[in-house]
């Protein structure tokens, strides 16, 4: 594979600097006169495209590494050829199955297809029309194909050439990487001939070639349960119910028969993918009565493994997650109503040991400096001044910087998100699920995880380098009461005038350092001040019910649902952002649920989370007032 360069590939008349043109594009069809561009990969028995770019890699270089290669015509085309075989080969992305196979930070990367969209699809098909290696010419056919789709006769060769590589590994003519023996029961084999039965749904279901490549699917899936091979099983069957190639029902008695009689040292993780897989052949073969057998099968497979999870690893954490899968497994089933229920009573017997298990991590952070910053800016300022410098302490971060943070840093630390997680309660009962970031793009979920992780850290600094030390500040300076509070919040427009002494009571006890009274005080407070302003801006916060001809505000949550827009209008994207990820949100303190069903425990209020959520409660109240600062005077509180 040649070096990367920017995703750039001619150069623009009258700019000041030339664009340089990618390695990769530089060859032309006069370059392949009296060329015989296959010297590189004379005598491979390769089947892996990566491994002929390798080959052709030597051509390219030359003696010395700090010097650029000749610029010759066999040079100029062993790039190309390096290049295109090097593509990361993406055969569950029908559409896009060719992908750049380095990316980096600053925008270069190596070959994708599109590169060769303009001026060089010729070149790949005289190529392709010369090519004796399958394996390149399968590439270079594909790619031609998947370029210009008039050239249907490419798709075909590439089609037959995928069924031909996988025959000749299965014969041992040629081999997979870093395989030895031979033979066609491969990943790699599964992955080629996924992409020649998507080629056979696109070309014709019909056509000779794809009908050899559906007879390879067959023969191999026949071949991996006769060997009892579970795993190459599990390739070949799923391969064959995704295309439908062979009957449902014949694909299912095939692993019942293997699952019968499995090796010894049969990983009970495969087993479990065996029986699912089974009941899903039974599926499309409309056999309810195997897919159920088959289901609870699977479903006890993970009951066992979480015996064994208890009692040989001494996991809880571990049993409590594959009996969690064997009650999902169940659903649906029926019969299994009082199965469910035991399941459920044992996990919820040993989600009670998970607590012993988790243990605690801390990172020590220096908020000193942070401290006396504040405690600077508070200073000798009268009260009220002081009241408007602790609302102004921090801010909601926007939320496409959240985002884009978040993206940054997945790609900076991928194996930080690259799997999936649990989130649990102090009970350890699972309470949300997010998905890994996998390769490439990041998830929603994972990106939404990394926000919920770096928002936690900052709500912790705020919270304890500069919340609490201005309010214990205040406190140290200022007799506060229920009266102050009142003077000051019967002019913001965010405190309904029936409220302000609940609020201010709220306050006072914040204020006192009273986290219990103030977070179970001023939570309820929020949706009702946001219905409030809502409705003091002309919107209508309730719901009529055409049945019951009866008329409800909304919730919270049916504010956020659907009158995002609104509420952004009136409080700003940030604001409403911020509120969404500490009241409502999972992963995420998720507060304003927790408060209302009673799920905090002791030592909640007292956490980062709730001291930043009563903080902002107060600043949402102050900031109808801060354009009207000079106007309040020191008599009013």
């Amino acid at each position: 594979m040649s070096d990367p360069v920017p995703d750039q590939s001619e150069s623009s008349e009258g700019n000041a600097e030339a664009v340089p043109v990618s390695p990769w594009l530089r060859a032309t069809i006069a370059d392949l006169q009296d060329l015989d561009f296959e010297a590189s990969i004379a005598g491979s028995k390769s089947a892996d495209a990566g491994e002929l770019s390798d080959l052709f890699r030597p051509s390219i270089q030359s003696g010395d590494k700090n010097t650029e290669p000749p610029d010759t015509a066999a040079t100029r085309i062993a790039i190309l050829l390096s290049s295109v075989t090097g593509m990361h080969f993406k055969p569950d992305e029908s559409n896009e199955p060719f992908g750049a196979m380095i990316v980096f930070a600053d925008g270069r990367r190596s070959a994708i297809p599109s590169d060769f969209r303009a001026g060089h699809v010729d070149l790949l098909a005289d190529l392709a029309n010369r090519a004796r290696h399958p394996v390149l010419r399968t590439r270079l056919a594909d790619v031609c194909w998947l370029l210009d789709r008039k050239r249907a006769n490419f798709g075909t060769m590439a089609l037959a050439g995928y069924g031909e590589i996988v025959t000749k590994a299965d014969k041992g003519e040629l081999l997979f990487r870093f395989e030895k023996e031979g033979g066609a029961l491969q990943h790699d084999a599964r992955d080629y001939l996924r992409r020649a039965l998507q080629l056979g749904r696109m070309l014709g279901w019909e056509k000779p070639e794809c009908i050899t490549a559906r007879g390879i699917v067959t023969m191999l899936r026949k071949r991996a349960a006769e060997s009892r091979a579970l795993v190459p099983l599990l390739w070949f069957a799923e391969l064959d119910l995704d295309f439908r190639v062979s009957d449902a029902k014949e694909v299912g008695l095939d692993i019942d028969q293997v699952v019968a009689n499995l090796p010894d040292g049969a990983h009970s993780h495969i087993v479990i993918e065996l029986w699912r897989l089974g009941a899903r052949a039974y599926q499309l073969a409309k056999s309810d009565e195997d897919r159920f057998r088959c289901q609870a099968a699977a479903a006890e497979q993970l009951a066992a493994d979480a015996d064994a999870a208890a009692k040989k690893e001494n996991s809880a954490m571990m049993a409590a997650h594959w009996l969690s899968a064997a009650i999902a497994q169940l659903h649906g089933i029926p019969g299994t109503k009082e199965r469910r229920t035991e399941l459920r009573h044992r996990l919820i017997d040993i989600q009670a040991r998970i607590p012993e298990e988790m243990s605690s991590f801390s990172h020590a952070l220096d908020l000193r400096e942070i401290a006396d910053r504040v405690e600077k800016a508070i200073g000798k300022a009268t009260l009220i001044d002081k009241l408007f410098i602790f609302a102004s302490l921090s801010g909601s971060p926007e939320p496409e910087e959240l985002v884009r943070t978040a993206e940054e840093t997945i790609r900076q630390h991928p194996l930080s998100s690259l799997f999936g997680t649990s989130h649990m309660d102090h009970e350890g009962k699972v309470i949300h699920r997010t998905e890994g970031s996998g390769v490439g793009d990041p998830h929603s979920s994972a990106i939404a995880n990394q926000i919920a992780q770096t928002e936690a850290i900052r709500r912790q600094i705020a919270a304890f380098g500069q919340i609490e030390t201005a309010r214990r500040s205040i406190m140290n300076e200022h007799a506060l009461s229920d009266d102050v509070f009142r003077s000051l919040l019967q002019h913001s427009a965010f405190v309904p005038d029936d409220l302000v002494s609940t609020f201010a009571r709220g306050f006072l006890r914040f204020f006192q350092g009273d986290f219990v009274s103030a977070i179970y005080i001023l939570t309820p407070l929020l949706e009702n001040s946001l219905r409030y302003v809502l409705k003091m801006s002309g919107h209508d916060v309730s719901m009529f019910d055409d049945a019951t001809q009866t008329q409800e505000d909304r919730t919270i949550s049916s504010l956020f649902e659907q009158m995002r827009t609104d509420l952004d209008d009136v409080f700003t994207k940030p604001i409403t952002t911020d509120l969404e990820n500490v009241f409502l949100t999972k992963p995420g303190p998720y507060l304003r649920h927790s408060v209302a069903h009673g799920l905090l425990h002791d030592g909640s209020p007292y956490g980062a989370d709730a001291i930043y959520a009563c903080w902002f409660i107060f600043r949402l109240c102050l900031l109808p007032l801060f354009p009207h600062r000079k106007e309040l005077s020191l008599s009013d509180i």
